[in-house]
C-alpha cells in the first residue's frame, strides 16, 4: 500500500485486498481473503481491552504502526455476518503546508490567541492532514499548551515549542464530549476536536472558543456557507438565534476541502475555499436572510484578506497546468460560470 502510494486498503472477505489510488479503487492480484484469515488480521490490531469485546461491537476505530515505516488509522466493521477492515495510511511525517498546498492563511488561524477555526470537506479530502498541519505549526512557533480529541489519534506529535497532549476517544475518555468538557478544566491553549459530531459538542466547542481557547475542528460540509447553515441546523429553533450570535463572534475562519486529481496523473492536490470571518460575513452569519451574500463576499475579499472560493482555487490550479480542463470543470461550484471565466480569460 504505502510503495504504491495508495491512501486506503480495504479487507472483504472473498475478494482480494483492494487499494484505493488517488481516488480510484484497484484490486490487487492476490487470491480472495477467507473470513477465517480476516479474523485473524482484525485481531492484530486490536489491543487486549479491544479483543476481549471483538465478538460484540460492529464497528470500531483503532490505529496501526509498522515502527518507522507507516502509521494507520484502521476501522474495522461488520458486512454480511463477516468482518471488514478500511485502513488510511497516516505519514509519520507531515510535509511543509506550501507542499501540501493548503492556503497561506491556515497559518494566521493557527496564531490566533482566541476563537473557532472550522476544516470542512467530505471524507478522505485531508482535513485531518491539514488540523495535523496547523498543530505542526504552532508547535514551531509558539509556546502553548495544546489537547487534541481524537478518534483515533492519527499523527502523533512530539513536542518541540509546545506541550501537545493527545487523546485518545475510547481509551483516554469516553466521548469528545466528556474529553471536551475535561479540557476546560486542563489548562490548553489550543483545543484540537476532531470532529464536531452532535449539538452537544458543537454547542461546548462554541462554549470553549468564547472562553480564551484557539479552537480548531472539523466538519462533514461541502463549503463554508453549507457549514454555517448545518451548524445552525443542528439546534431547535428557540436556540438558533443564540447560535448564530455565538458563531459571529468567535468564528475565525472556515477552510473547505476537495481533492482534484492532477493532471500528470500523479496524485491528488488540495483546492480550499477560504472564508475570513470579516465584519461583512459575521453580519451575514446573525441574518439568516443574508447567508446566500457569503459566496459573493468570499470572492470579494480574495486580495484584501485572502480569501477564495472553490472556483477561484479551481481556476488557478487549471491555469497553474494541475489539473485538466475535465477536473476543473467536474469540480467548480458553478461549471457555467467556470466555462465562461476560460472563455474570457477570467
Amino acid at each position: 500500500m504505502v510503495k504504491k502510494g495508495a491512501s486506503d486498503i480495504h479487507f472483504k472477505a472473498g475478494s482480494p485486498p483492494i487499494l484505493r489510488i488517488y481516488g480510484d479503487i484497484v484490486k490487487l492480484k492476490m487470491p480472495p481473503i477467507s473470513p477465517q484469515a480476516l479474523t485473524s488480521l482484525a485481531f492484530t490490531f486490536l489491543n487486549e481491552t479491544k479483543r476481549r469485546n471483538f465478538r460484540s461491537f460492529t464497528e470500531l476505530d483503532t490505529t496501526y504502526t509498522i515502527p518507522n515505516e507507516a502509521r494507520f488509522r484502521v476501522n474495522i466493521y461488520r458486512q454480511k455476518g463477516t468482518f471488514a477492515i478500511a485502513m488510511r495510511h497516516i505519514p509519520l511525517k507531515l510535509p511543509p503546508m506550501e507542499q501540501l498546498r493548503i492556503p497561506e492563511v491556515a497559518k494566521r488561524f493557527a496564531m490566533e490567541p482566541r476563537g473557532l477555526v472550522i476544516i470542512t470537506g467530505v471524507t478522505g479530502s485531508g482535513k485531518s492532514t491539514t488540523l495535523a498541519s496547523m498543530i505542526n505549526y504552532i508547535n514551531t512557533h509558539k509556546r502553548a499548551h495544546i489537547i487534541t480529541i481524537e478518534d483515533p489519534v492519527e499523527f502523533v506529535h512530539e513536542d518541540i515549542k509546545s506541550v501537545i497532549n493527545q487523546r485518545e476517544v475510547g481509551t483516554d475518555t469516553p466521548s469528545f464530549l466528556d474529553a471536551l468538557r475535561a479540557a476546560m478544566r486542563e489548562n490548553p491553549d489550543i483545543i484540537m476536536v476532531g470532529e464536531m459530531r452532535d449539538p452537544e459538542t458543537i454547542a461546548t466547542v462554541l462554549r470553549a472558543s468564547e472562553t480564551g481557547h484557539l479552537v480548531l475542528s472539523t466538519f462533514h460540509t461541502t463549503d463554508a456557507k453549507e457549514t454555517i447553515t448545518s451548524i445552525v441546523s443542528y439546534f431547535p429553533p428557540h436556540q438558533q438565534q443564540q447560535i448564530r450570535a455565538q458563531l459571529a463572534a468567535n468564528l475565525k475562519g472556515i477552510i473547505s476541502q476537495r481533492l482534484i486529481k492532477r493532471r500528470d496523473g500523479m496524485g491528488r492536490v488540495l483546492a480550499a475555499e477560504v472564508l475570513v470571518a470579516t465584519q461583512t460575513i459575521r453580519a451575514c452569519i446573525m441574518d439568516p436572510t443574508r447567508i446566500d451574500e457569503i459566496p459573493d463576499h468570499i470572492a470579494q475579499g480574495t486580495s484584501e484578506y485572502g480569501m477564495q472560493t472553490f472556483d477561484q482555487a479551481v481556476m488557478r490550479l487549471y491555469k497553474e497546468g494541475l489539473i485538466s480542463y475535465e477536473s476543473a470543470l467536474a469540480n467548480a461550484t458553478s461549471p457555467s460560470d467556470f466555462e465562461r471565466a476560460v472563455q474570457f480569460g477570467g
